[in-house]
């Protein structure tokens, strides 16, 4: 039951993203067909945007405890959110991807061991 709410989930947020659509065959014989008899394309009338209406709420208090408590809340919820649409690592993903970090680690701190003491020889040698 948990997986086909996951995946429940994530189609609604794939359909919420507002990917844009390609155009459908009858969408592309429409336009193609609207060539006139000289040749020319006719281009469709742009549509006037709305504008949005102002917000006619008064703005919100900066000031006082209650204000700082609502937006720590909001900011709370917020971060919830966030968080639900992260893809987590599976186990076998995090196990290989520490054993890549920590050999790394280990070729590095090696290589930088050999510098270290090639230079600490190169010093004694000059110095006497």
């Amino acid at each position: 039951m948990k997986k086909a709410n996951k995946k429940g989930r994530a189609r609604k947020r794939q359909a919420k993203a507002g990917k844009p659509r390609k155009k459908g065959i009858k969408q592309q014989q429409a336009v193609a067909s609207s060539v006139d008899s000289q040749g020319k394309v006719e281009r469709p009338e742009k549509r006037e945007v709305q504008k949005r209406a102002p917000d006619k709420r008064p703005p919100a208090e900066s000031k006082g405890p209650g204000n700082l408590i609502k937006k720590g809340i909001q900011f709370l919820r917020e971060v919830k959110n966030e968080l639900k649409k992260v893809k987590w690592p599976t186990r076998k993903e995090l196990m290989a991807s520490t054993a890549v970090v920590i050999l790394l680690v280990l070729v590095v701190a090696f290589y930088l061991g050999l510098v270290d003491f090639g230079l600490i020889k190169v010093i004694k040698n000059l110095v006497g």
